[in-house]
This record gives C-alpha cells, structure tokens and sequence, in this order.
C-alpha cells in the first residue's frame, strides 16, 4: 500500500480535509471504496464534529493520549540461517487522543510502519489516521459516529477488536446505536465497513442485538440471567456467473445464569451459506455451539467449556479470512501457558470443522493443614482436546461426534507454594500433543512432555529475583529442548533479564535473549538483544505464524 497524495480540497474543514485525505493509505489493487465520495465526506463531518466540540469545550474536559513504538534492528545470524532483510530496521507506532467532556467524547489514531516489523501482515505499509470516532452516551442512549470496536455474544458471529502483537484491527467505520429501557433491555445496532489492514474492506457489515436482564425483570434474588439474540449481515456484491448471494445473514442467541455458586453460559450461532476457499468452493452454511459450566466455592473452582465449530470462518472479503479479515472470533479455548516451552506448538482453532473442550479445576489447601502447610498450597489441573467432526463436506457432519484426526491435546498440572515469606515457588507439568495441520503442514502429531517451574525470592520490599527452568522431551520435530531464565527486577521501575532456549537432538542451537526494562511516571522503556526462533504466537487466543529473527528490539510506551 503506498500513500496516495491527491493534493485535492473537499470544502470541509479546510486543511484538515487535505491532512486526511493526503495521509489515507491505500492499497495497490482498485478499491472502489477509496474513491468513493461519500466516504470523504463521511470522514470529513466526522472530523470536524471532533475539531470543533473540542475547540468549544477544551477547557472544561479531559485529555488523554497514549504513545507506543515497537521498533526492532535485524542482524544476519549464520550459525541459525537467519538472513536480515534488506530494510534492516522495522517499526511499528501507534499515538491515540481522546477527548472527554460530561456526556460526548471523541478521538483519534495515528498508525506508522516503516516498515512493518517481520511476520505480521505486510499490508500493514506506510502511515494513515486510521481511527476516529465521536460519541455521545447518556444513562439510556449512546450513538458514535466514525470508528468503533464491538462484539455480539461471545463474537461467534462478529468481533471488532485490536490486537497490535500480531497486527490485527478489525475496527468499524460508520455508525453504531445504543438505547437502554430501564435497565432491562439493551438495543444495540451498527452499520459501515470493516478494517482490512491501512484500507477498509470491499463489504457492508450490519449487525444488532437485543438483550434482556430476565433476573431483573422477574426481581431474582441472589440470581443473575441475561439472554440476547444477535443478527449480522455482510452484503458484498457480485457480479459473476455462478449462483452466489451477495448477501450472508449470521444469527446467534446466547443466554447468561448464574445462581450462588453455579453458574451456566451458552451460545448457539448459524451463519448462511457463504462460498469460501475452505468449503472447497461450496456454498455451505455454517453453525456453531458455544457451552460453559462452572461452580465456584471459596477454596475451589471448576469451569467445563465445550465448542463446536462448522463453516465458522466468517470473513469481511469473500472467500478469504485470517489475520486482519475475520469478522467473529473463534479463539483457541485452551490454557494460556507462561512458560516458553509449554507455547512452542499452540493450537489454531480450525473453523471450518472443529469439535472440543477445556476442563479447569483450581483447588486450594488451607493454610495451616497438613498438605496446605503455613501459607496454603494453590493446586491447579487443566485438561483440553479437540478433533475434527465425523463426516465429510458433501454428506455433512455429526452432530458432537469427534473425527479420527486429532488437532490437540493438553493435559497439565501447577502447584504454586509460598516456602517462606520470601520465597515462593512454581511448579508446572504438561503432556501435549499438536497436529501440524493446523498451520498447514503434514497431518501428524508431535507428542511432547514439558517440565517446569520458577522460585521468585523477595530480597526487599522491592526487589526479587526470579530464577526459571523448563525442559521438553519429545522424540518427534524438533525433539529436545532446555529453558532457562534469570530475573532481577527493583520493582516498579527497573527490570532486567538473560534467558536461554537450547533445542537439542536437532538443530543443537540457542535462541538467547537479554534485556531489561525502566518505567518511570507514566512512560516505559524495554530493550532487549536475542534470537527468536520461528512458530506460533498467540494473543487473546489468536495465533500468526512468526519467522526467526536475530536483532535489537526497542519498545517504548507512554501515556498523559
């Protein structure tokens, strides 16, 4: 995407008007939507309603920003196979305003990639005001005007939302509704077009709820139950020969209890037949079922979650999905593991037919008894699977039913205890299986054993030490592997580490790391020097395929 400089005026606002319309990027292949003239003056009015509400109330509201810049310097590592790219240094920025007065607020964000940092989505090119927005919220109605996050349900059939870790933004520019009626039933409605990357995409999204309080409205005591029903529509035209609607409708009801310590949460969702790429051109509708039940007492908890997904990738462009093109979200329902090794292979939720779920009990030994000792004894158990669905394409799929390939398994255990005062010690066990399919290789699995734990001692009041060990053992991919990590922090303003992943059996190399961090007001600083293998990160569930990097990384953030 290269920057398009028209140096053209559109009566609005004056230079502000140039400002936005010289800054906007744009892709490299025909868009009709950037030359659309009601989009100008859609981002127009909504840039002068901001100017000139903050120009008349600036003195009696509440300013607010927040800088982030992400920047790092590649080498050329022979012993690894690394080679740099010819730009040698990346950097991702992001600056944000927001406005606040009483009841309307309003605001802005500015994006740089010069370049965009290596793995994340190379669309993401050059520089652009790629959110505004202006709002008005009472105790019964709010309406924005501009860009906005949202999400139905649990975002089985829509989520705009932000993740800058892998690059995504899926953010919507147009309109959104709100309206309350005495606290019992919620309306909600929005229309415009979602993000793709520095551009918007080719599609009309429209979507709403109703959702009813029914505790309240039947006066529950000590009892919570909400139910809403969701509806959104993408319209995307065509004008092709074969039998394809234009139009895909998605529905979903979704119902919230919760009484003393039991709690329940479901979501069923449909989605109409949508032609994709992963239905091998078919157009198939699409379902999806969400189910959690839990139990929670003072010293123990439990959570059983179930999903089942078919034909559930939901795109803003048809036929394409993925990082920065989903319109819903369909996040991995599996332990979020802190230990390097335990996320070497995490899994990818497979959308188009996967069926599953996660079970978690947290169990605490009192203090004082014979297992739980003088500080208690936090006990934690996590089991996760899913597979693909019985059946096949043409002649549909079970119900609940698992297939015969399996896509991932975990089974883990963590012990936290406080020794002492001082010390306190973490103790972890994973068996782990991962089937490569789910990035797109071979249909296997790698079967693995992690190892791990951490002890942090309290010096002082404000400084500890961390010291962390992890081993992997594995007779598959990359076979073996030892983690190792030494921390000093002299809380809260300064940081600093050294860390080692060594892969043994296979490619016998290091993937080193050091680094420290200083915070200071409201500002914080991180550097840090290493080698990054390749594979999966994740962030909020979501996974993007990452290349190996050696370099200097710098990160900044601030805030005012």
């Amino acid at each position: 995407m290269d920057p398009n400089i028209t140096g053209k005026k559109y009566g609005c606002c004056g230079q502000v008007a140039v400002l936005v319309s010289e800054t906007r990027t744009r892709a490299t292949a025909p868009n009709t939507y950037r030359n659309n003239p009601l989009k100008r003056i859609f981002t127009c009015l909504t840039i002068c309603i901001i100017l000139a509400a903050a120009k008349s109330i600036y003195a009696q509201g509440n300013l607010s920003g927040s800088f982030e810049t992400n920047s790092i310097y590649y080498l050329n590592d022979n012993r690894a196979g690394i080679v740099a790219p010819d730009d040698k240094t990346a950097s991702n920025n992001y600056f944000k305003l927001d406005y606040r007065y009483q009841k309307f607020s309003a605001g802005v964000q500015y994006e740089a990639y010069l370049p965009v940092l290596q793995g994340l989505p190379s669309t993401l090119r050059n520089s652009g005001l790629v959110f505004k927005y202006a709002s008005f919220r009472d105790s019964n109605f709010s309406v924005t005007a501009g860009d906005f996050y949202e999400q139905l349900g649990n975002g089985l059939i829509f989520r705009a939302y932000e993740e800058r870790a892998i690059g995504l933004n899926t953010s919507v520019e147009g309109a959104r509704l709100g309206y309350s009626f005495r606290g019992l039933v919620q309306l909600k409605g929005f229309a415009g077009r979602s993000r793709e990357f520095m551009d918007r995409a080719a599609s009309n999204v429209k979507g709403g709820s109703l959702s009813v309080d029914i505790a309240s409205a039947i006066k529950l005591e000590h009892t919570t139950a909400n139910a809403a029903l969701n509806i959104v529509n993408r319209y995307m035209g065509y004008t092709g020969q074969e039998p394809i609607d234009p139009n895909v409708q998605a529905y979903s009801f979704n119902i919230d209890w919760a009484a003393n310590a039991f709690s329940f949460q479901g979501e069923y969702a449909y989605k109409s037949k949508d032609n994709s790429v992963y239905t091998n051109n078919r157009n198939k509708d699409g379902s999806a079922l969400l189910l959690e039940i839990g139990y929670n007492t003072p010293g123990f908890g439990t959570v059983l979650t179930l999903r089942r997904l078919e034909y559930m990738q939901f795109g803003s462009t048809r036929g394409i999905t993925g990082i920065g093109r989903d319109l819903n979200y369909l996040p991995a329902l599996t332990k979020q593991h802190g230990y390097s090794l335990a996320v070497l292979n995490p899994h990818n939720t497979m959308g188009n037919e996967e069926t599953g779920g996660q079970l978690d009990i947290q169990y605490r030994l009192k203090e004082g008894s014979p297992l739980g000792g003088k500080y208690g004894t936090q006990l934690s158990v996590n089991a996760s699977t899913y597979y693909n669905l019985r059946g096949d394409v043409v002649d549909g799929y079970a119900f609940f039913t698992p297939g015969n390939t399996k896509y991932y398994q975990d089974i883990n255990i963590e012990i936290e205890k406080r020794l002492s005062a001082p010390v306190l010690i973490h103790l972890f066990y994973a068996n782990q299986q991962f089937n490569p399919m789910v990035i797109g290789k071979e249909n296997g699995l790698y079967k693995s054993h992690v190892i791990a734990g951490d002890l942090r001692w309290q010096l002082k009041q404000e400084r500890s030490f961390r010291f962390e060990w992890q081993h992997l053992r594995s007779r598959d991919y990359q076979k073996n592997w030892a983690a190792g990590l030494v921390e000093f922090a002299a809380s809260p303003a300064f940081t600093c580490f050294i860390e080692d992943m060594y892969n043994y059996g296979d490619s016998n190399i290091h993937y080193y790391r050091l680094g420290g961090s200083y915070t200071f007001s409201r500002t914080r600083m991180a550097l840090q020097y290493g080698r990054s293998r390749e594979g999966l990160i994740c962030a909020g569930g979501v996974c993007l395929y990452m290349p190996a990097y050696t370099g200097l990384n710098l990160s900044l953030t601030s805030s005012f």
